[in-house]
């Protein structure tokens, strides 16, 4: 069966050279693909290469603020994209119709990334080439009757 794969052409300004050459390996547009989940829902980021434990990448250029939108005023099915602020807000991406690649970040309970900045992670183990690229949906800040149910659970997706 063939997979259907999109290459993410990230401009430096998007990965943002990641420190440069990090431990060996050299973090590039080329580095990240968009392809279907090994997660039940969707779309998410594959690495192309390994990316060793440490590496820092930010998926923001300078200077980058995401929209915040209430609720009312987001069609249901892009909720999936935004994290909710309050009950009425929700920090969403600055357009659903060219999102940058870190909103395809998908959830795991055991993550290869932390978030430790808006749109910068460090890698907290090694990503094998092909491994999706996951973080914990619960470093997002948002308030616990918010969170939905696949995240709050114990056992690792």
């Amino acid at each position: 069966m063939r997979f259907l794969r999109i290459l993410i052409l990230l401009s430096p300004l998007l990965v943002n050279s990641v420190n440069g050459k990090t431990f060996g390996e050299e973090i590039t547009e080329f580095s990240f693909m968009l392809q279907p989940s090994t997660a039940p829902w969707g779309i998410g980021i594959f690495a192309a290469h390994k990316i060793s434990t440490g590496a820092i990448i930010h998926f923001f250029p300078d200077g980058y603020e995401p929209r915040i939108l209430h609720k009312k005023d987001i069609p249901e099915d892009f909720l999936k994209y935004c994290t909710a602020q309050s009950d009425d807000e929700w920090k969403c991406p600055h357009r659903f119709d060219h999102m940058e690649i870190v909103w395809y970040i998908n959830h795991a309970n055991s993550p290869n990334l932390k978030r430790i900045g808006r749109g910068k992670f460090i890698v907290i183990r090694d990503i094998k080439k092909g491994e999706e690229v996951t973080m914990d949906y619960n470093e997002l800040g948002e308030p616990e009757h918010l969170k939905q149910d696949y995240y709050k659970r114990d056992a690792d997706l």
